[in-house]
């Protein structure tokens, strides 16, 4: 029993959302809630779960030993500290530098707002002064600007989705566009992406994204989890936090294996916008990004455990959006499929 996570999770927790959990635990379970309370914490305690783990995935009717399969938050930073050395996740965690590191993968017009400003916070890490990049001004940014109908603009402090703005080039004077998103610490100006018309069935609105979690181990990525993630209602950005749906496919052919499911675990089988059919669908061009991810994760081999946001574009194949030196573990992950789980993770590595 891991008491030290416990005893670190207690100092930080919200206890009151723990009670929460149970009280709703409790109505499916016909226990009282203290006693489920009691349980979660004892899973927090031996297999390192928050209450997130055991309500989502049903850890209150799993035995020892499919609650020990389930990748769950203590489990998941365990992989990140084995594999991601915290000198170099700031390739990861700055959007700028990203950019700028992953520039072949990234395959689309980007600039950094600013004259004279110089992005990318290098203090205490390994990376150096050539990592970092260098804002342009308003003569360049007006160049950026030509020929695009749209650009998506971006915070660097933001995660989540929160602060992207999708702004119609023709709407704006250039000036004003250039000191409007520097007014709104939202410097990174990217070229809007045009997905692949497949994925656009999913939902036209958004860039839906594929994540694509890997683990290096001997100079090989190995794939141990993956999932899509798709906008709703018109909503410009894919994140359960703006009411996303997500789905989990195979890691080995990119088929949809899961139902559709939102960030409260409603169930759906199809998209309720179009009614395309999630079970069975196939992400097109599966071995090109794949392929793609594999050569990305040689890059910074020192972050070894990164979770891939893969869009898959109309005119340029896949493409990065971004990297997550600390990728979630619940959004693909489905113990009755043995899908993202602890348990996969370790025969993806034993491949």
């Amino acid at each position: 029993m891991n008491l030290s996570f416990l005893l670190k999770k207690l100092k930080t927790l919200d206890m009151s959302r723990f009670e929460d959990c149970a009280k709703r635990v409790s109505v499916i379970v016909h226990k009282p809630w203290r006693a489920v309370l009691l349980d979660i914490l004892f899973c927090t305690a031996k297999y390192g779960s928050g209450w997130v783990d055991y309500e989502a995935f049903k850890m209150y009717e799993k035995n020892a030993t499919e609650r020990g399969y389930i990748l769950t938050i203590g489990k998941n930073n365990e992989l990140i500290k084995k594999y991601n050395d915290k000198r170099y996740i700031q390739y990861f965690e700055d959007k700028a530098i990203f950019n700028k590191k992953f520039d072949k993968f990234v395959k689309r017009d980007w600039v950094m707002a600013g004259e004279g400003m110089v992005y990318g916070n290098i203090e205490g890490t390994a990376l150096t002064e050539d990592d970092r990049v260098h804002g342009v001004g308003p003569d360049k940014f007006r160049e950026f600007l030509s020929g695009k109908e749209y650009i998506m603009v971006k915070p660097l402090d933001e995660s989540c989705g929160h602060g992207i703005e999708k702004i119609k080039v023709a709407d704006w004077d250039p000036e004003e566009l250039y000191a409007y998103v520097l007014a709104n610490g939202k410097p990174l100006c990217e070229e809007v992406v045009v997905q692949d018309e497949t994925m656009s069935l999913l939902n036209s609105s958004s860039v839906n994204t594929i994540r694509v979690t890997t683990i290096l181990k001997d100079g090989d990525a190995r794939i141990v989890s993956g999932g899509i993630r798709m906008g709703r209602n018109g909503n410009h950005v894919d994140n359960f936090n703006s009411g996303g749906l997500g789905v989990i496919y195979d890691r080995s052919t990119g088929t949809v294996i899961s139902d559709g499911f939102d960030r409260e675990r409603n169930v759906y089988l199809t998209v309720p916008e179009s009614g395309i059919q999630l079970k069975g669908f196939q992400i097109p061009k599966w071995d090109e990004i794949v392929a793609m991810i594999k050569e990305a994760a040689l890059v910074v081999p020192q972050v070894g455990y990164v979770g891939w946001d893969v869009c898959l574009s109309k005119d340029h194949g896949p493409l990065l959006i971004e990297g997550n030196s600390f990728p979630g573990q619940d959004n693909a992950q489905e113990p009755s499929l043995n899908a993202g789980t602890y348990k996969a993770v370790l025969e993806a590595l034993a491949e």
